[in-house]
């Protein structure tokens, strides 16, 4: 892991979301962990070569942000809707999906039973670990459960899915609307580290280029659908920003998948239909 701050170290580089671990003078607290079972030994291995892991923070409800939950007897701390998409997770179907990403993971993943969060909130919360303070904020976009977490006095915001820097961004169930406003709420911190969800750290700088990718996207969708485009149409045709980023790690050949995902996630929100669909 690359180290941040005096306390904070990150890991940028590794297939899933990027994730950290803070080192407080009354333990260890993670944010978020590898996507891959392999990955996660080896982060455990780490820690345990550093001290004690008091907490494990997680971020947003999507696998790669959890997966690595499992291997850690301590408890986890998140968002109510991830814990609840978390025990609502097809677990043979996700473990089918994790077993696929190298020929170690299948073995690691035997027996997998989920470490859902134990401690949970709807708005922000805050949780005090030695000499450190972490201030987890909802801020909805990418999902609804979206998080932030600010580290206290380090001066590092984890961003999670709301910052991809420099990748492809995932828009496959984002309100584009929510994710504007979280963008804004991340440019009203006075901390300017940030550790996106995907791609390297940065900072407040580079939420102008985020935004304006989440509003082109919907520009394109928007526009398709008023040329009369039906979701089908727009799902085949709307790939032209596939050179636009890179995939992260270990997700290459994937960009058609995700651009099919984003136009028909977006078509439902310009169309007001789908998980979009107005009571």
């Amino acid at each position: 892991m690359k180290q941040l701050t005096a306390n904070v170290l990150v890991e940028t580089e590794q297939r899933g979301s990027n994730h950290g671990l803070v080192l407080t003078s009354d333990g260890i607290v993670m944010i978020d962990g590898p996507h891959k079972p392999s990955d996660t030994l080896r982060l455990k291995a780490e820690i345990e070569r550093r001290g004690r892991l008091r907490y494990i923070l997680n971020t947003e409800p999507h696998g790669d942000h959890w997966t690595a939950n499992a291997y850690f007897d301590v408890p986890v701390v998140a968002h109510e809707g991830v814990r609840t998409r978390i025990l609502e997770t097809d677990m043979t179907q996700m473990i089918a999906r994790v077993g696929t990403f190298g020929p170690e993971e299948p073995k690691l993943l035997e027996g997998y039973r989920p470490n859902a969060p134990v401690i949970t909130f709807t708005s922000e919360m805050t949780l005090h670990v030695g000499n450190h303070t972490f201030r987890m904020v909802a801020m909805p976009g990418h999902t609804p459960y979206q998080t932030a977490v600010i580290v206290e006095p380090d001066g590092v915001v984890f961003t999670s899915d709301n910052v991809f820097c420099k990748c492809q961004t995932w828009l496959q169930e984002a309100d584009p609307a929510r994710w504007l406003q979280a963008l804004d709420s991340l440019r009203a911190l006075r901390e300017d580290t940030l550790v996106p969800g995907h791609g390297p750290v940065c900072d407040k700088r580079y939420l102008d280029e985020q935004e304006s990718f989440v509003r082109e996207w919907v520009d394109s969708v928007r526009s398709a659908v008023g040329r009369g485009w039906t979701k089908e149409q727009s799902v085949a045709g709307l790939t032209a920003m596939t050179d636009r980023y890179p995939m992260d790690v270990e997700q290459d050949g994937m960009a058609p998948m995700v651009m099919k995902l984003n136009a028909a996630n977006l078509y439902d929100y310009v169309t007001e239909s789908g998980i979009h669909r107005r009571s």
